[in-house]
């Protein structure tokens, strides 16, 4: 029973439940429109048939990650805990069952009034679920330093991580649209200071990258201070601000980041160059000096992690570069997927500026 939801529940639910949700969205006439406006804006002279071509493009491209998917996960169900390498009957049987079902799906289209199933879809969603075993199939012929078991690791926490974070964040950034509407004109209302509040922060390999987030400080925040971490109750934050701490909709902007690139959805939290920690005795200290803060750097920040689920938000920075270690040496997709969802409990619940437990 174990191995069954842990290996063929996760199929079963994205075909059965994510499919139908995310097709029902990307077929709705108002993100056609969205699409429009945003090229327009960006690129004036674009015409409602170029603004057709570029949102199916993207419909497909959806549907051809929604495949690969699919068929990653049902090559895992097979494997069933076994050494994740190659095997001509698990591709087999996984590219069966991914085909498929695009066909069943394509198939009943053609029943449903004002809907017409295509073979070209159909073809598009195989693709994705053939490249996916094409993938596994190449990836699993090249020879590892790290040993046999670190194929698996790595599939399971690196190659699904940047083609989930692309997909969800895209689809967020649509969805999440009326939000931004609301508290663009509250923060604005507020004290008619600036809406974003941009970010140097560091990513992976130490690189600096402008971080976007919704302003939930007063104006002038940092002046005189640098750089030092919010507090519970800090004097700084404003009350809209308050809101959106507790509930992380301050950082609903990093969608952006995530999607081209700089930060991952879940990792270690991207922290300011030159920043500090100002210890109990007064005394401030770089985080550069702090034990495990150049071992953060070799993944994406993320905009949840370990540490930010399970640590107080005033934490010392010890504990939570303890905690960010441990994610490193430990990430799997599932252990991403688990912390999304203690993320989005805690959300539901305000507690992210709590000092106490938050799960």
């Amino acid at each position: 029973m174990k191995k069954l939801l842990k290996y063929w529940l996760p199929p079963v639910v994205w075909a059965a439940l994510f499919f139908p949700v995310g097709n029902v969205y990307l077929s709705k006439p108002w993100l056609s429109r969205i699409v429009y406006k945003v090229l327009v804006y960006f690129f004036p002279s674009t015409t409602i048939a170029t603004s057709d071509a570029f949102y199916l493009v993207i419909r497909k491209s959806f549907h051809f990650i929604e495949y690969a998917v699919l068929a990653y996960l049902l090559y895992r169900a097979f494997h069933a805990g076994r050494a994740l390498r190659w095997k001509a009957s698990w591709a087999l049987w996984a590219g069966l069952i991914a085909v498929g079902y695009g066909l069943l799906d394509e198939s009943l289209q053609r029943i449903v009034p004002g809907r017409k199933g295509s073979f070209i879809d159909w073809g598009i969603d195989s693709a994705g679920a053939l490249a996916m075993l094409a993938f596994i199939y190449l990836r699993s012929r090249k020879p590892s330093r790290e040993g046999p078991g670190y194929w698996g690791k790595l599939t399971r926490a690196v190659y699904l991580k940047r083609p989930f974070d692309v997909a969800v964040s895209g689809l967020g950034l649509i969805l999440s649209s009326p939000l931004w509407i609301v508290f663009s004109f509250l923060i604005w209302a507020g004290d008619r200071g600036p809406i974003f509040y941009l970010q140097e922060r560091v990513g992976r390999g130490g690189r600096i990258f402008k971080a976007i987030k919704f302003r939930s400080m007063i104006k002038d925040a940092e002046k005189g201070r640098g750089a030092v971490q919010a507090v519970e109750n800090d004097p700084r934050v404003t009350r809209v601000g308050r809101i959106m701490r507790a509930t992380a909709m301050d950082e609903l902007p990093q969608l952006v980041n995530i999607f081209k690139g700089d930060m991952s959805f879940v990792g270690p939290r991207a922290l300011r160059p030159e920043e500090k920690e100002t210890r109990g005795d007064g005394r401030s200290v770089r985080l550069e000096e702090i034990p495990g803060y150049q071992e953060r750097l070799a993944v994406r920040p993320g905009l949840t992690g370990l540490a930010q689920v399970y640590l107080p938000t005033d934490a010392p920075r010890k504990a939570k570069f303890r905690y960010d270690r441990l994610y490193i040496k430990k990430q799997t997709f599932w252990l991403d997927m688990k912390i999304m969802v203690l993320s989005f409990w805690i959300t539901f619940r305000g507690k992210w500026e709590s000092r106490e437990a938050k799960v």
